[in-house]
């Protein structure tokens, strides 16, 4: 529960709606599904130019899309939405923004 002494932002955000859940749902899928053409297109790259850039374009897009899967799997355990850091909500703008992300303004890795 807040007190009156904590600002508004650090007291948590609202809890999603089931509109804003079907929202981000699709917002992860589509990026999912960017994310599979991106890893094929590199994949096909890297195997007939085995460039160290390219292997690391691919490196990188594979952990985006772990991330991703992360993402939906917390959607469907329940705890979609809450920081790892300290367990409060993230703001839905947050989350709209960045689908994928595990941490609030304030925890968030430098």
């Amino acid at each position: 529960m807040a007190t009156t002494s904590e600002p508004a932002a650090a007291a948590g955000a609202l809890p999603l709606s089931p509109v804003q859940r079907i929202k981000l749902r699709e917002l992860l899928h589509q990026s999912w599904r960017a994310h599979v053409v991106d890893i094929t297109n590199l994949a096909v790259r890297f195997h007939t130019r085995e460039e160290p850039a390219v292997a690391a374009r691919l490196a990188a897009v594979r952990r985006r899309l772990v991330d991703v899967e992360s993402a939906l799997e917390r959607l469907d355990s329940g705890s979609y939405g809450r920081c790892d850091g300290c367990e409060r909500r993230i703001p839905f703008e947050l989350l709209e923004a960045a689908p994928d992300c595990r941490y609030c303004r304030r925890c968030q890795p430098r």
